[in-house]
């Protein structure tokens, strides 16, 4: 699955005629851009949150197939990456979008949204690539091949890094005014 083509425009260019109204009071208009700018990433976010949902699954069948052939080596780590998955998926969806107070100590810059959002589109390529070690596995299973332990470590390799990566965000979404 790719990433999706351009959220942030198509949230910021489907402005109702309200919409576009407030964007001419004077004070108003930046408070609307980063609020649209906030609603376009949750929107990706929430896309991506999906497509960890299906190397997820993807994962459970492989190691349902691994319990099936009786591959006992491999449960620890498979247990392991179920369950940083799960702790991932979670971290996604209740990400913070850059929400800060007016009269928040802290506040977000509009440039540092547009950080986030594109830090968010390219966690799309280390998902895409976590699928594809998965689908590698899940062939290696049913051909009962003895690279089975490698690309376990692999792909625990892949969601320890995607874990981490995403654990960025926050440097990105936080850089103060």
């Amino acid at each position: 699955m790719a990433a999706p083509k351009d959220v942030k425009g198509r949230v910021m260019g489907n402005k109702r005629f309200l919409e576009q109204l407030e964007t001419w009071v004077p004070g108003f208009a930046g408070y609307k851009e980063k609020e649209l700018r906030r609603e376009a990433d949750k929107l990706l976010r929430m896309k991506l949150a999906g497509q960890l949902k299906e190397v997820d699954s993807k994962i459970d069948a492989a190691y349902g197939d691994m319990v099936d052939s009786k591959m006992a080596a491999q449960y620890s780590a498979m247990n392991a990456i179920t369950a940083l998955m799960d702790k991932i998926i979670g971290k996604v969806e209740m990400a913070d979008y850059g929400y800060a107070g007016f009269f928040s100590a802290i506040k977000i810059k509009e440039d540092a949204l547009d950080e986030v959002y594109e830090f968010d589109m390219a966690l799309f390529k280390d998902a895409n690539e976590m699928g594809k070690i998965v689908d590698g596995l899940a062939s290696e299973i049913t051909d009962d091949s003895a690279g089975i332990p490698k690309t376990v470590k692999e792909l625990k390799g892949a969601v320890n890094d995607f874990d981490k990566k995403f654990d960025q965000r926050k440097d990105v979404l936080l850089r103060l005014e």
